[in-house]
């Protein structure tokens, strides 16, 4: 703040002044004031590359963000609220994008939020911890975790930042394989959210268990059990699969028609589905419908669906013997003219499953939309 001459105003605002920064060529600005400091006891002084100063002179709130250091904050005098939330919260809080000036920093206005903007932040609160600091207390404020912080008039602070052992990690050869391995592991937990499992999936499986359904010993016999293809017909199946075939070929019908189903059903069905009772479905429709399964893979499959038609296949041949696996996929694949286009097409919705999944982890994470 610069004040002209005869000029004057009591209200200031000292924001990250340095008081140590290790390995600088020049001299911080309150170099002086470092002697009157002592670094805390569980502290290594020499592992402390910053040391600054916080001052205001009346009531003072910082941005949502968060430091690529390990802080410890000390209250000299009045008073911090200081509000925390861990890393994986990111989504709640609307990262700015990584190419900007301050990507460390929430896009979300705190104070008057947009929730038409930002829907996610509804539930920020639910993943924060509020502490307030007095004077002659600290807190620590660990590597990446977004804080706020509230101060009170004529308060004065001081932090200590010092790097984590991970972060001399980066920096290598090796950053661009840590980046695919990171963001390879967020891509397979939002797979999971967009497939709705997170708590569609554990309704499920409860309510299967109740019945005495487990996914690796099927109710109704072992996938091995199965009748031969030639004896199965929709007056063989039971009532509740014949409902997930008309499911099936209602949705194939409008397909075909160039329309789209609400709600993916068959991305429901296929969730809902025992790989014992879907392979007994599939195998009706090689004999009873055939050019209805044949336009299901080619054509009216979603992303999703495609994505959990291939779980309940690895999910049967975990159940079944390859021998008889192998007989079911010889049947499955029979009605194609060509079965490496039916694989082609079940590769490239996956792939766009994963696409729109990759589009979620980085506006999520790092606030950037790909598309």
């Amino acid at each position: 703040m610069v004040l002209s001459p005869g000029e004057h105003n009591d209200q200031f605002y000292l924001a990250q002044v340095p008081i140590r920064v290790k390995d600088s060529t020049e001299k911080p600005p309150l170099a002086s004031l470092e002697s009157e400091i002592s670094v805390p006891e569980f502290l290594d002084e020499d592992a402390v590359s910053n040391i600054n100063l916080w001052m205001s002179s009346t009531s003072s709130r910082s941005s949502i963000h968060y430091d690529p250091y390990r802080n410890v904050l000390g209250v000299v005098m009045g008073q911090k609220k200081v509000t925390l939330w861990p890393p994986d919260a990111a989504p709640y809080l609307y990262p700015k994008p990584l190419y900007g000036e301050a990507s460390n920093h929430s896009e979300v206005n705190f104070v008057e939020p947009d929730y038409q903007k930002y829907p996610r932040f509804r539930d920020a609160s639910k993943h924060s911890l509020v502490l307030v600091v007095d004077a002659g207390s600290a807190v620590f404020i660990p590597e990446a975790w977004f804080h706020q912080v509230d101060s009170a008039a004529l308060t004065i602070a001081v932090n200590f930042w010092w790097a984590s052992k991970q972060s001399y990690a980066f920096d290598t050869p090796m950053d661009s394989y840590y980046l695919r391995r990171i963001l390879m592991s967020l891509l397979d937990a939002e797979k999971v959210n967009k497939q709705q499992l997170s708590m569609q999936f554990t309704y499920i499986v409860l309510q299967r268990s109740m019945l005495g359904w487990n996914p690796h010993v099927d109710v109704e016999g072992d996938l091995d059990d199965v009748q031969g293809v030639e004896d199965l017909t929709v007056n063989s199946l039971s009532s509740l699969e014949t409902k997930q075939l008309h499911v099936i070929l209602s949705c194939v019908a409008v397909a075909v028609n160039n329309g789209n189903c609400e709600d993916d059903p068959v991305a429901n069905v296929f969730l809902n589905t025992s790989p014992r009772s879907l392979r007994r479905i599939f195998l009706t429709m090689v004999t009873t419908f055939p050019r209805s399964l044949e336009a299901l893979v080619l054509h009216a499959l979603s992303p999703v669906a495609a994505e959990l038609l291939t779980k309940q296949f690895e999910e049967m041949d975990s159940i079944a013997s390859e021998a008889s696996q192998g007989e079911f996929y010889k049947h499955f694949y029979s009605v194609f003219d060509d079965s490496s286009v039916a694989m082609a097409a079940l590769l490239d919705r996956k792939e766009a499953f994963a696409s729109k999944a990759l589009d979620s982890v980085m506006e999520k994470f790092l606030g950037y939309k790909l598309h």
